[in-house]
């Protein structure tokens, strides 16, 4: 005589647990609870898959979504951490500001360094490099000769090689501004 087989409740609770862990897989950061309950999944199905005289569709399908919950948890984790890591990068990179200033004569020049704003006085073109990790808004003013009606002056900022921003000026008391930020580089 065949013995019907019985209903499995450890095949209900490893099909309930594999179900809680694959949803909370596909969430980024929550799907940390992943790696806890799929393993109680994975366990649970096999514990159940071994019971005698039990239905074992649930214990299979519990299993199954307790391995699929840790893979998938892994990947999202995965990408999560590459994700983070190229923010990370991007915002702690050194970057380098060149400042460039064209002044037809007599000029004064303020730009921003690491350690606060400089001054500095000049006859004809100027650069000033500038390598730190603490860049992210930058800028330079320059302002001619009140003396000279023709006086022109020109800045630019050039961020890692790139152009940020440029600006001229013309006539008595010429003043260009310019500014640039490490964002937009």
């Amino acid at each position: 005589m065949v013995e019907e087989k019985r209903k499995n409740g450890v095949g209900v609770a490893a099909l309930v647990v594999g179900i809680v862990a694959a949803v909370f897989s596909i969430i980024p950061l929550v799907g940390m609870i992943a790696f806890f309950l799929g393993p109680v999944a994975i366990i649970l199905g096999i514990i159940a898959f071994c019971l005698r005289n039990r239905k074992k569709g649930m214990a299979i399908a519990g299993f199954i979504l307790g391995v699929v919950s840790l893979i998938v948890a892994g990947i999202v984790t995965a990408g999560v951490s590459a994700a983070a890591k190229s923010i990370d990068e991007s915002i702690n990179a050194e970057h380098t500001v060149q400042y460039v200033v064209t002044t037809s004569g007599p000029a004064s020049v303020s730009y921003w360094t690491p350690g606060g704003t400089s001054t500095e006085d000049i006859t004809a073109g100027w650069k000033k490099s500038i390598t730190s990790k603490e860049f992210n808004i930058t800028s330079i003013s320059v302002t001619g000769s009140f003396s000279d009606a023709s006086a022109a002056v020109t800045c630019e900022i050039l961020i890692d090689g790139k152009s940020a921003g440029k600006n001229t000026g013309k006539g008595t008391g010429a003043h260009a501004s310019c500014s640039g930020n490490t964002w937009q580089k």
